[in-house]
């Protein structure tokens, strides 16, 4: 019959060993390192829009809130007029996808989603493709770029759009140069971890169920 679980002594049996748990990480981090190698090498292309708000153009003296009070234009109600430049970029995607076809055309659509990103920092959103030819990457992005832009012009001219939000297309993407591998550490991590736990199975397992020597009178 097992001993019942004891944490203490569970506890000073892994620390007796834990050379073993140790290694079993670094060898988990290790192979996973090795596997993010085999992957295929991705560029990624970035183009950068540049949005702020133009406070003279909202008509606050004739704007209430729902007590007839005077409606103020709090930082929640910015980040959404901002997010004019993500829809744009969003309600684009189908035919930058069309347009990356014709430059890759195995590629379908559930991997340019997968590789395509639309991130804000601040005044700064950034879209980005990642493809492992920089060529195709950086004409994704600057063609994507251009169509959000003028869909953007559009809109506004429109009024479908806020036209108090100024976007500027503030740099379009160069050639890439260095390859990322954006999972790498994710899965180094993961494969550390996973070492880890391995390693506490196996010192439990072995403490557990080792040959113990038998006594004689």
């Amino acid at each position: 019959m097992q001993d019942a679980f004891n944490l203490q002594k569970t506890y000073k049996q892994l620390m007796k060993r834990w050379w073993v748990i140790v290694v079993a990480a670094f060898l988990g981090g290790l192979l996973a390192f090795g596997f993010s190698l085999l992957k295929p090498a991705l560029y990624q292309a970035e183009a950068v829009f540049h949005a702020s708000i133009d406070f003279t153009e909202i008509n606050f003296e004739n704007l209430q809130s729902g007590n007839n009070a005077p409606l103020t234009f709090t930082q929640y109600d910015e980040d959404i007029a901002l997010q004019v430049v993500q829809r744009m970029l969003l309600a684009t995607r189908n035919e930058a996808f069309r347009y990356a076809q014709t430059l890759d055309p195995d590629l379908d659509i559930t991997t340019f989603v997968r590789d395509s990103q639309i991130r804000r920092y601040h005044a700064q959103w950034y879209l980005r493709y990642r493809h492992s030819d920089p060529e195709i990457a950086q004409s994704i992005v600057n063609y994507w770029a251009d169509l959000g832009w003028q869909a953007l012009q559009d809109a506004q001219t429109n009024g479908r759009a806020e036209s108090f939000v100024i976007v500027d297309l503030a740099a379009k993407s160069d050639l890439p140069q260095v390859a990322v591998y954006l999972n790498r550490n994710n899965l180094i991590l993961a494969g550390t971890l996973i070492g880890f736990v391995v390693g506490v199975i196996l010192v439990d397992f072995f403490q557990r169920y080792r040959v113990k020597p038998s006594r004689t009178a």
